[in-house]
């Protein structure tokens, strides 16, 4: 079923972005997002985008915290696009993260456990679709000097398990700056983690998830249903261990 190169086959590209993943924010959600481009597209989709802030007067990094009254327009324009184009939403809610004990884990243990979510988006993408959709390339927002070693390791238990491995060409760090689909990543793992917080000061921002909520139907704190292709939200609680209530 995971095997690439079969005939008819659709080759997609994976973009990760995160919010509130850091280790002591002060918050109790996480969002990890993934935004999938077939590869027909990537282009076409690079020139629109690109055009969709040029238009506006925009020449910075698309992201979520530049949202305010001034350039709800443009965000506006983009989350219509996302909606009306091939890309789809892959994402994983983190709710209850002090459940995952984080002040009583070192750095190195914490950053392991955001690597080891990271696959767990990776598995949910590529099982998500059907026997003729291949991810050929994943594309991971920079994060620290260790996200080489740490893809490396993401590559080595993929491959061990159900032939994952084999539907995945490359997968590699780079800047934000560097693709609009990763910053349409921040975009929408922003979206999610404000609305899992129950923000509401920001009205742009509020304005945004309003628009995302009537375009998918789903509110965004919560998960979506099994098998929808275009937007899918896995929520996903950590429980608590025997012995830490």
């Amino acid at each position: 079923m995971y095997l690439c190169h079969m005939k008819n086959e659709i080759l997609k590209y994976l973009y990760i972005d995160e919010s509130c993943y850091l280790k002591n924010d002060s918050t109790d959600v996480m969002c990890i997002a993934g935004i999938v481009v077939p590869e027909v597209y990537i282009g076409e989709y690079k020139r629109m985008i690109k055009e969709i802030k040029f238009s506006h007067g925009i020449r910075h990094e698309l992201k979520w915290n530049t949202i305010s009254n001034t350039s709800i327009e443009l965000y506006r324009e983009l989350i219509d696009f996302f909606f009306s184009s091939k890309m789809e939403l892959r994402a994983i809610l983190i709710k209850n993260k002090k459940n995952l004990s984080a002040d009583n884990l070192t750095s190195n243990q914490y950053n392991d456990y955001y690597y080891a979510l990271i696959e767990k988006l990776i598995r949910f993408t590529a099982r998500h679709g059907n026997e003729s959709e291949c991810i050929k390339r994943v594309f991971l927002d920079f994060k620290d000097a260790y996200g080489v070693n740490k893809l490396m390791r993401i590559s080595s238990n993929l491959n061990k398990s159900a032939g994952i491995e084999s539907r995945i060409e490359a997968m590699q760090n780079i800047r934000s700056h560097e693709s609009v689909f990763i910053q349409m990543a921040d975009i929408m793992a922003g979206a999610i983690s404000y609305r899992a917080r129950n923000l509401n000061t920001g009205k742009a921002k509020c304005a945004i998830i309003h628009m995302i909520e009537s375009l998918s139907g789903y509110c965004l704190s919560e998960g979506t249903e099994p098998g929808d292709d275009k937007f899918s939200i896995y929520d996903f609680q950590p429980r608590r261990r025997y012995g830490e209530c």
